[in-house]
Parts: C-alpha cells; structure tokens; sequence
C-alpha cells in the first residue's frame, strides 16, 4: 500500500520559529482553547453548587456566585483574545 500522495510538498505544517505567522496563530488558538475550557469548567461548577444550593447544601450558593464571576471572567478573555486574533487569510 502506498501511502505517498502526489501533492504532498513534505514540508509539513510549516516553520514554527519565533515571529512566523504560523506560530503566532498557534499560540493564540492554544490560548483560545484555554479560556474556552475554563469558561466550560465555570459553568459547571456554577450549575453543580447551584443544584446543590436548590437541594439545600450548605454554603452552596456563595459557591456558585463565586463559579458565575469566574465564568464572566473567563468569557470575557475569550472574547478579548479572539478579538485580538489576527486577521484570517482565506
């Protein structure tokens, strides 16, 4: 089997030295992963201790106050970091 196809250049995903285009955009994809996994994480904890507050755990509700400003926190630096992307080039 053959596994060589006729376009293949063989460069791979290109030059990930300092200052390419191509590493600066895979940092800020990585930092967008990032904010939009601690934004998932924040909400879940805030739905958990607010379940827990409806069934009447202790302290629950401060807790997730405490979840809903860590998610607003991290919505908005998702937001912020996928406003100061770069431009994409189709």
């Amino acid at each position: 089997m053959n596994t060589h196809h006729p376009h293949d250049t063989g460069q791979g995903v290109g030059s990930m030295e300092r200052g390419t285009p191509h590493r600066l955009a895979a940092r800020q994809r990585m930092w967008l992963q990032a904010w939009t996994a601690l934004s998932v994480l924040a909400a879940l904890w805030s739905l958990a201790w607010a379940i827990g507050w409806i069934t009447g755990a202790a302290d629950s509700l401060a807790f997730a106050v405490a979840g809903l400003l860590i998610l607003g926190a991290a919505l908005w630096a998702r937001r912020s970091a996928i406003r100061n992307s770069p431009p994409r080039h189709l």
